[in-house]
């Protein structure tokens, strides 16, 4: 009976790991997603681009936008979620996205909720803000 319950704690243990890596706090300087906080804008993408990005914490893809005077580093998702779903944006595409303004790295960025380009829409994150990846 002991080796039982030790099993089902063991079970329940591993079960709740991926609730405990899924509620990682977001990284330094980054805001979480709040979705009351939502705009949207239009531009001109100037350069796409993957790094290891703190927001996706692994290699991250990202576009340059030109916007409203200003360019803004759009954190899109992990490079291989773009991958998988053949999601190809480039160099002087029209977007439009919606997303969350921030400040990284002392220059405005935006963690993309949507991106529209001609008549693809992309999703990143569900309606609550979520990560789809």
């Amino acid at each position: 009976m002991k080796n039982f319950g030790k099993f089902l704690l063991a079970g329940a243990l591993l079960m709740a790991l991926p609730v405990t890596l899924a509620q990682k706090p977001a990284a330094s300087g980054v805001p979480a997603y709040n979705v009351a906080q939502e705009t949207t804008f239009s531009g001109v993408i100037k350069e796409v681009k993957e790094y290891q990005c703190p927001v996706t914490g692994t290699v991250g893809a990202h576009i340059s936008v030109a916007a409203d005077f200003t360019t803004l580093e759009v954190h899109l998702a992990p490079a291989k979620f773009l991958k998988d779903y053949d999601i190809v944006l480039k160099q002087g595409d029209r977007v439009t996205i919606r997303g969350i303004r921030f400040e990284f790295d002392g220059k405005p960025a935006i963690l993309a909720r949507t991106v529209t380009s001609g008549q693809s829409t992309f999703t990143f994150r569900d309606p609550k803000g979520r990560p789809e990846w």
